[in-house]
């Protein structure tokens, strides 16, 4: 029996099939990297099998992620593989039920410089998505116990397989997550676009509500949340909480989520903003118009604006921003 490849170069085969595809029988010379005793490897082959589409290797995919379940404290420290295995699994579109529930149930707490963390946070997540993808009737079921799940990740994992499970009761699964509020501003953001990606319309005014929250953070992510919507409703409100005033930080946030909007209204509205308003605001202004910079039209207008205020201050703001654009 020959020897097994060493992980080096395993790996170094796995990028060879990785580059040149055409040239290797996929299950006949990817398929045993899945098999390999590095966990580092078995990632390497999972994501690879992901990018070339590789369907055929599935139930590959479903055999290394049992083997690795045995005993994934020693085979697959950090959940490398297994999380691998399962991004693969999901973008494959294979309705790998019984791979998904595992996942959803495993804690992996790994040592670390301080207190232990638990490495399948993450793996957690994206069985949950792997679950809602594949249409599972039990999808929402679990992602009601994830949303409660003491890790981030996880956390952020049930906000998406809801968004992915496109099914009208999830609105009122992130509505609810949304008023009772999380420990981790992130969350609250991600219910936010979850929102948008299932009920556009009907989030718009749910949202702004929280333009004006108490807690740091919240206003800001539902600020971006509505500029990342692209709908003309969540100019007109965006565009009022601006009017409105406020901390300075505040409405720089909201002329930034109004350029996101990408919208003609959107786009005369800090057009105006840059002729019209004092340095601070028209800087402001010509942050979020940054956006804009390789639209060859826009930029002609901002730079005509900023000839004819001849502000220094700004031209040193048109400067830098755009260079970053």
């Amino acid at each position: 029996m020959p020897k097994p490849p060493s992980t080096e170069d395993a790996l170094a085969s796995i990028h060879a099939i990785r580059q040149a595809p055409e040239k290797f029988d996929l299950k006949r010379d990817l398929a045993p990297f899945l098999r390999h005793k590095s966990n580092h490897a078995v990632a390497a082959a999972a994501a690879t099998t992901e990018k070339l589409e590789a369907g055929a290797l599935a139930p590959d995919l479903v055999q290394a992620f049992e083997k690795l379940m045995r005993d994934p404290a020693k085979l697959d420290q950090g959940c490398k593989a297994i999380t691998a295995i399962v991004q693969a699994l999901i973008q494959l579109e294979d309705p790998a039920a019984k791979v998904y529930f595992a996942g959803l149930r495993h804690v992996q707490m790994e040592g670390s410089f301080g207190p232990p963390v638990d490495a399948a946070a993450p793996l957690r997540g994206l069985c949950a998505r792997g679950l809602a993808r594949m249409g599972h009737p039990d999808a929402l079921l679990e992602c009601v116990t994830l949303l409660a799940d003491r890790e981030i990740a996880a956390r952020t994992g049930a906000i998406r397989a809801i968004a992915d499970a496109g099914r009208p009761e999830g609105v009122l699964l992130l509505r609810l997550k949304t008023l009772l509020g999380d420990q981790e501003i992130d969350v609250t953001g991600e219910c936010f676009a979850a929102l948008f990606s299932l009920d556009p319309a009907g989030s718009v005014e749910f949202v702004a509500k929280f333009l004006n929250s108490g807690v740091d953070g919240i206003g800001e992510q539902a600020a971006l949340a509505l500029g990342e919507s692209h709908l003309a409703a969540a100019f007109d409100v965006l565009r009022a909480a601006w009017e409105r005033g406020g901390a300075a930080e505040r409405r720089r946030t909201l002329l930034v989520a109004i350029a996101m909007l990408r919208i003609d209204e959107a786009l005369e509205f800090l057009l105006s903003r840059l002729a019209d308003e004092s340095g601070p605001v028209a800087a402001d202004a010509l942050a979020g118009l940054a956006f804009y910079a390789r639209d060859e039209a826009v930029l002609a207008r901002v730079e005509e604006i900023i000839r004819y205020r001849g502000d220094g201050a700004l031209e040193a703001v048109f400067a830098r921003e755009f260079a970053r654009a």
